[in-house]
């Protein structure tokens, strides 16, 4: 995999016979994982200008942001399972680049542009001057972070409950039959009751891919629980592991995080505590139980 620092811009056409644009959005990817930021002040601008065409900019953009997610997953999924990512998940410099050559409606994606980055850069820094000399000088982000991909918690919690139960699984209408999606997992048992967690990256994914896992799991916990009957159901619980959003940079996240709070069977932590979790599997004897065609406790996909 290349893995060169580039970063290219998204740009919205109102006129596309013109040849004026609104440059709208940012997406870097710093040698380890993409960035994308859209500006909703530019965006609105755009939409101001190609105001028939609300639907179909915002369709565009929410596409850009959806591959950027897929990559993201990917990129954490492996680095939990300690194993290469599905190519066929990420986004690759080529990729960009054919978007540049086909992105000819409104949405243009410019050529990628290489970005140095030494050792010791912070990577959310150096995001943030490009997306503020570049996209919008107005919003800029005070202490710039850089989101982590996975966090170390998380790994130690399946590296420990692994010889006991399901890590790294992937839960599937073939598994499921009443399921219509995939839905991973970092880890699912049972011994009386239920007991699971998943990964909920709030800061990384949008608000409509979050409503949707969110939805997703409640889903699932429900449906193990009608197909595979454990003898104390009301004491199933899918641990939610989701770091408290920044009220003032995200107000739409955290009251989503306040929200989904309130969900009996699902249980919000932070990642910091994963390993709770590991100390409960391992005081009620968790153990495997679903009917895999091999029972193995990794079952791999990146498929959401």
């Amino acid at each position: 995999m290349n893995t060169t620092a580039f970063y290219t811009l998204l740009r919205i056409m109102p006129n596309p016979a013109s040849g004026e644009a609104v440059v709208v959005g940012l997406v870097l990817f710093d040698g380890m994982q993409h960035e994308v930021r859209v500006s909703k002040r530019k965006l609105k601008l755009a939409i101001l200008l190609a105001r028939n065409a609300e639907a179909a900019i915002r369709y565009a953009i929410r596409q850009i942001e959806a591959r950027v997610e897929t990559d993201t997953i990917a990129r954490s999924q492996a680095m939990v399972s300690e194993r290469l990512p599905e190519l066929t998940q990420l986004m690759s410099r080529s990729d960009w680049e054919y978007l540049t050559k086909y992105s000819n409606g409104l949405l243009r994606v410019d050529h990628p542009m290489n970005v140095a980055m030494f050792d010791g850069d912070n990577p959310a820094l150096v995001f943030n001057q490009l997306y503020t000399s570049l996209v919008d000088s107005d919003d800029s982000v005070k202490q710039p972070k850089r989101k982590t991909l996975v966090n170390e918690s998380v790994k130690t919690l399946i590296q420990r409950v692994k010889p006991q139960v399901h890590t790294n699984i992937t839960l599937t209408p073939k598994l499921l039959p009443d399921l219509f999606f995939n839905l991973r997992l970092d880890c699912i048992g049972m011994n009386g009751s239920l007991i699971g967690a998943h990964s909920l990256h709030l800061e990384q994914l949008s608000m409509d891919t979050l409503q949707q896992h969110f939805s997703e799991c409640r889903f699932a916990i429900k449906s193990l629980s009608k197909h595979y009957k454990p003898q104390k159901p009301q004491s199933n619980i899918l641990y939610l592991l989701a770091d408290e959003p920044d009220e003032r940079a995200d107000p739409d996240k955290h009251k989503f995080w306040r929200a989904i709070q309130e969900e009996p069977m699902l249980k919000v932590i932070p990642t910091d505590e994963a390993e709770l979790i590991a100390d409960q599997i391992e005081r009620t004897g968790a153990r495997t139980f679903l009917n895999t065609p091999t029972n193995q406790h990794d079952v791999i996909t990146t498929s959401f």
